[in-house]
C-alpha cells in the first residue's frame, strides 16, 4: 500500500529487526460526540413537555482504552454529571439524562454495583447472558423524585426483567431454558420428499 509517498508492506511472521511503524496520532473526543447527541435530542424534544433523554452510547466512551473506561463507576458518574450539567441548564424541559452501554462481555458476570453520587446515580448490572451494562442517571438539580425513582428502579431491575417477562409469558426457566442444547445437533431438514 502506498500513501503520501510512503510504502507499507505487510508480511506474515515476525517483523525484521529495526522495523517500526510510525504515523500521525489519531484522537477523538468522545465527550464532544456525546454532547452533540444529547443536544440534538434536547432540541428535538423541545415543546414536548418534560422529557428524559436516554442515550445508548455506542461511540466508544465506555470502551477500552479510553481514560473514561478505566474510571470507577462513581468517577464516571461524577464525570458525566460535570459534562452534562450545562446541557440540563440549556434545555430546561429536560428532567434528566441517562447514558448507558452494554458492550462489555464478561463471564462470570460481576456483582451488581451502585454508585449514588451528589449529582447522579451509576448502576452496573450483569444482564443475560454475558453482558455488563453500565447506566448513569443524571437528573436535573431540581429533582423530580418520582421520575428519578422510576428511572433508578428500571436500571436496578434490568438484569431480572427478561426472566420476569418470560415467566409472565409462561416460559419456565427463563433465559436459560431458551438456550438449552437440542438433543440432536443436526438441523432439521427444511423439506422431506
Amino acid at each position: 500500500m502506498t500513501s503520501s509517498g510512503r510504502r507499507l508492506t505487510v508480511r506474515p511472521g515476525k517483523a525484521p529487526l529495526g522495523t517500526s511503524l510510525a504515523g500521525d496520532a489519531v484522537e477523538s473526543d468522545q465527550g464532544k460526540r456525546l454532547l452533540g447527541k444529547v443536544r440534538g435530542k434536547g432540541a428535538k424534544t423541545e415543546g414536548a413537555g418534560t422529557a428524559w433523554i436516554w442515550v445508548e452510547d455506542h461511540s466508544g466512551l465506555f470502551h477500552f482504552p479510553t481514560p473514561f473506561a478505566d474510571m470507577t463507576l462513581a468517577a464516571k458518574t461524577d464525570a458525566l454529571a460535570d459534562l452534562l450539567g450545562p446541557v440540563l441548564k440549556e434545555y430546561t424541559h429536560v428532567a434528566g439524562i441517562v447514558v448507558s452501554n452494554a458492550a462489555h462481555r464478561r463471564l462470570p458476570l460481576p456483582p451488581d454495583e451502585d454508585a449514588p453520587r451528589r449529582a447522579g446515580q451509576g448502576f452496573q448490572r450483569g444482564v443475560p447472558l454475558d453482558r455488563v451494562r453500565e447506566t448513569i442517571v443524571i437528573p436535573r438539580r431540581i429533582l423530580l423524585p418520582e421520575q428519578t425513582s422510576l428511572i433508578a428502579r428500571m436500571c436496578d431491575a434490568e438484569a431480572a426483567s427478561l426472566n420476569w417477562a418470560l415467566a409472565k409469558l409462561g416460559v419456565p426457566g427463563g433465559v436459560s431454558s431458551l438456550l438449552s442444547a437440542s438433543p440432536d445437533p443436526r438441523p432439521a431438514p427444511l423439506w422431506t420428499p
